[in-house]
Parts: structure tokens; sequence; C-alpha cells
């Protein structure tokens, strides 16, 4: 056995005399004991024992001291996993912090105040208007005739005459009944809706010669003053005119309208002097056109 004794990593003192060397002492200062270098080592990446610095093969396992245990890809397939796996806590750290799902679970939901919403709900119903009753003819009593003073005899009954039956008066309807659209009825589209108002005949064999259904339409203006339009059928119906829709106040858009006979003198309502109403007006009914 050599009386050299190589000292390893973790010798600090002689092993002749147990004075403390320093790795880069050769021999022991105080009993003069010949010291060997320690040798630099490394660990096994693979199986972790300590070699020495300049093996290229790891006693013990046999594989390349210096090669990375992973490989390439496995590494940033783990890097990849790890980045995904902290953008998942971050998610639901920021719901859980934006739901207030930690007031919840701690019991301090009086203490978050939640904003409260208003949702006004506005139901449109369609009623079916009430028909107007036609007014009364009131007949023209004729007063009896007086009896000629001729004299009579006694016991003898004298004549007496009856009112003749009324006569009614010619050319004059009950009010039209309308039938579409219902009250309340929503056209959207703008002036490119289509709105057509339709009512009952108000006579089987239709409108004489000189006779118009006349269709009033009212609206509140752009001006805020009231607005009012004319139209003339000898049909049951009347469409809308598109353009019309731009008359109307943008946050008033409730049009207004009825329907009536009207009897003019000439071919041209529009250009008649004389206009008679021959009918009641219907009732009023009201559509909003967005």
């Amino acid at each position: 056995m050599s009386d050299n004794l190589q000292l390893n990593d973790d010798a600090t003192r002689c092993p002749q005399c147990g004075k403390r060397v320093t790795a880069e002492d050769s021999a022991c200062a105080a009993c003069g004991f010949e010291l060997i270098s320690r040798q630099a080592r490394i660990d096994c990446s693979h199986c972790g024992s300590r070699i020495p610095a300049d093996s290229v093969q790891c006693p013990r396992c046999g594989r390349d001291p210096r090669a990375s245990r992973f490989p390439r890809a496995a590494r940033i397939g783990a890097l990849v996993l790890a980045f995904m796996l902290l953008v998942c806590i971050a998610w639901v750290v920021f719901r859980a912090v934006t739901t207030n799902v930690f007031a919840r679970a701690l019991g301090l939901n009086a203490l978050v105040q939640t904003p409260t919403q208003f949702i006004q709900v506005i139901y449109v119903v369609a009623t079916t208007a009430r028909p107007t009753a036609s007014p009364t003819q009131n007949p023209t009593l004729t007063p009896p005739a007086r009896s000629s003073p001729t004299a009579t005899r006694r016991g003898t009954r004298a004549p007496t005459s009856l009112p003749p039956a009324p006569t009614p008066v010619q050319g004059f309807y009950a009010a039209p009944q309308l039938l579409a659209p219902a009250n309340a009825t929503v056209y959207s589209n703008g002036p490119l809706a289509n709105i057509t108002l339709q009512w009952q005949p108000v006579s089987p064999n239709g409108l004489r010669e000189s006779e118009w259904y006349h269709v009033t339409i009212t609206y509140v203006g752009r001006d805020r003053t009231p607005g009012l339009r004319n139209g003339w059928s000898k049909e049951t119906h009347f469409v809308v005119k598109g353009e019309w829709w731009g008359d109307a106040a943008v946050d008033a858009r409730t049009f207004k309208w009825n329907v009536e006979v009207m009897q003019i003198d000439g071919a041209d309502p529009l250009l008649s002097p004389s206009k008679t109403l021959v009918s009641p007006t219907s009732v009023t009914r009201t559509f909003f056109w967005n």
C-alpha cells in the first residue's frame, strides 16, 4: 500500500496527522506527508454519480455524463404544456374575480352591490273596434188634415186621416266599418313599408258616381305641428304613400286614420269646390310607422 493517500472531494484534513490541508497543498505542512492533489469531478446527468471530470463515459451507467437527460423535443413540449397551464390558471382567476366567486364563497354577497337593471316591457294588444250605430232617421211628421166644416149627421163618426209614413233620406250611409290594420299595429322598414288601409263597403251595390270614400290621416309633423293627409278612393282600401313617412317627427311616429263617405261635385274630388258628408265618420284607429 502506498504511503501517499489521495484526497477525495470531502477530505479537508491530513490522513497522517489530522491537520487541516487545502487542495493546493502537495504535502502536509505539519508532518510532511505527501498528498496527491484532488481530481476534478462532475455528476453524471443520468445516474447522478460523482465521476472524474475528464470521463467520456460514466463508469456506473455507461452513458455520456454530459448528455442531456431529456431530449429537446420533450423539453419544448414541457414548456408549451406549462405555458398552457399558466394561461388556464390565469383565466380561472380572472373569471373568479369578475363574477364575485370569492365573495359568494365567503358569504359576502351582501357587501357586493350588483347594479339593478329595469326592463320596461310594452304589450301591444290589438282590439276590435266597436261598430258605431248608424244615426236614427228622424221621420218628418205631417200634421193631420183638418176635416172640412161639412155638417154630418148625428151619430155618424167623422172620418180621420192617418199621417203618411216617413220617407227615408236617400244617399245617407252608415259609418264605414274598419277592417285592417288592427289598432296599434307597428310597421317598420320606414318608407318601404307596405301599409294598406281596408274597410267594409257601406252599400252592397257600391258607391254612386259622385260619391267617394274619404280617408283622413293625422300625425305630428317635423316642426311639431299637426299634420294632415287626405286620401280618396272608390274601392274599400287605400295604400299609404311611402313619402309620408318622412313628414312625421322622428320621436312621434304615431298615425291616426278614419274613413267617411263624401259626395262631391264633378269628377275629381281634389278639384271639387263642393263636398257633402253622406255618412258618419268611422272610428279612429292608430298605427305606428317606424
